[in-house]
């Protein structure tokens, strides 16, 4: 038996699984406060293409990093002459709870404005990777080199090494491909793993290239637990 014990929030939840906007949601958690919540569901379902009620998410989402009109201005005249110095001096002073939002938010935006991809890849691993970062890579945007500059003295090494690997899968290099995923599996540590790139890699390639990677003493991506 299953206990209620949020009854407003739990029927919004069912009616947005149950195909319902998630407006109503999104702006029930910013109201209570909870606000990264309430990003990440925002930022899920603005990734579809059929997303309810877009418009008035997208505004939900950019109030949530607290951005003064000044600097949402500072940030649309950046995307002019774009620079990682300039990115930086942007968030130099933002407040440090409202940085990891500020960032991701500032990023979505930059590349609506056509940022170039590559340079929108270092500004957004200039404090760490974040998710944004890693889609601009799986969409085919960043080149290998780019990441691997980030992988020079990282201890996240084995992450951006993979990322460099999905770049030049999908660029049909094979052979750098093979040995990226190499190095990434060399230098994994307790909180880095090559798993998620050999996954991404593996799940594109057709059963001869997923041959050629058993060849090569690529891992296979691990059974599912029963």
């Amino acid at each position: 038996m299953r206990l209620i014990t949020d009854p407003e929030l739990d029927a919004l939840q069912q009616q947005w699984l149950d195909g319902g906007s998630a407006l109503p949601l999104v702006r029930l958690l910013v109201a209570r406060g909870e606000s990264d919540q309430a990003a990440a569901i925002a930022r899920l379902v603005l990734g579809r293409d059929d997303c309810a009620d877009a418009d008035e998410i997208e505004q939900c989402l950019e109030a949530i990093d607290e951005a003064p009109e000044e600097w949402r201005e500072q940030l649309a005249a950046m995307a002019a002459d774009p620079s990682v110095e300039r990115f930086e001096e942007l968030m130099r002073f933002v407040p440090i709870e409202l940085t990891y939002q500020r960032l991701r938010n500032a990023i979505r935006r930059l590349k609506k404005l056509g940022v170039d991809a590559n340079l929108l890849f270092q500004c957004a691993t200039n404090m760490g990777l974040t998710p944004e970062a890693i889609e601009l890579v799986e969409e085919g945007l960043v080149a290998p080199e780019t990441i691997l500059a980030r992988a020079r003295g990282s201890a996240a090494r084995t992450t951006y090494v993979g990322l460099a690997a999905e770049a030049t899968y999908l660029r049909g290099d094979l052979v750098s491909t093979i040995r990226y995923l190499r190095e990434a599996v060399q230098h994994e540590t307790e909180l880095c793993t090559a798993l998620p790139h050999i996954y991404f890699v593996r799940e594109q390639a057709s059963p001869e290239v997923n041959a050629i990677l058993d060849r090569a003493g690529i891992p296979p991506i691990p059974s599912a637990v029963p």
